[in-house]
């Protein structure tokens, strides 16, 4: 076992997107923004727990002084998830007292410091909703979904095929759990992940070319199904976007 511990705040101008080789667990000590994994957002505050798979893109931005502590190396305990996990801390704040106490301890000796890492794995996965088959199995195919959405040639039926499972079945266990059958949930990855470079980018990158880095090859159909989901269309956004930043 291989750790190591920080803590930090994040910029309030940019999403700083990066990945690592080993497993990621971090709780937001403080503040607000914005989380974002693979194309996916979610509101960040006070007290969330993260469990970053190894490889796996994501970044955040504060809204108001967003803090965290964190902790990064590899455990055989965390080897099932192939997923990201988010999840509340408790109410006497466990999980923010054990990284706290991690962050004081990490020039202590490798055994002790090893230690404690291992005793915050172990709320982690006391605290998460342990799946069952078919759950994890809808879990591995979103995670591909996640890992692939740019790929224009991607193909959710073959994905389906791959799972071990009919592709009817798995399909409607998908909409299940989800709440959207699978190219519903491809497809808004794909327009998510397209606000998200809009808002990078604003208007340096073109937006034929934030549709390809999409995943769409076709940018009427890309223009179509943004605006299905965001209301608008991306021209529309786009300017909005820059009115914004400009007030």
């Amino acid at each position: 076992m291989n750790y190591i511990s920080y803590l930090g705040a994040y910029s309030k101008e940019r999403i700083n997107f990066h990945k690592h080789k080993d497993y990621e667990l971090f709780i937001y000590s403080s503040g607000k923004g914005k989380l974002h994994i693979e194309g996916q957002v979610y509101d960040a505050e006070q007290g969330m727990i993260v469990v970053i798979p190894p490889n796996t893109v994501h970044g955040s931005i504060s809204y108001d002084n967003l803090q965290y502590i964190a902790i990064l190396g590899r455990s055989d305990e965390l080897m099932h998830i192939d997923a990201p996990i988010i999840f509340k801390d408790n109410e006497r704040g466990d999980g923010f007292s054990l990284l706290r106490m991690i962050f004081a301890n990490r020039y202590e000796t490798q055994e002790y410091f090893n230690s404690l890492c291992l005793t915050f794995i172990h709320f982690v996965l006391k605290n998460i909703k342990i799946t069952n088959p078919i759950e994890k199995t809808v879990n591995k195919v979103k995670r591909q979904m996640i890992l692939k959405f740019h790929d224009s040639d991607f193909n959710v039926t073959e994905l389906l095929k791959q799972s071990g499972y009919a592709e009817d079945y798995i399909r409607a266990q998908f909409k299940k759990i989800v709440g959207k059958t699978p190219i519903e949930y491809l497809t808004e990855l794909r327009i998510k992940h397209a606000k998200t470079l809009i808002n990078i980018y604003q208007n340096s990158m073109p937006l034929i070319d934030i549709a390809f880095n999409c995943g769409f090859d076709d940018y009427i159909y890309f223009s179509r199904k943004f605006k299905q989901v965001v209301g608008v269309s991306p021209n529309a956004y786009e300017k909005s976007i820059l009115i914004e930043n400009k007030g």
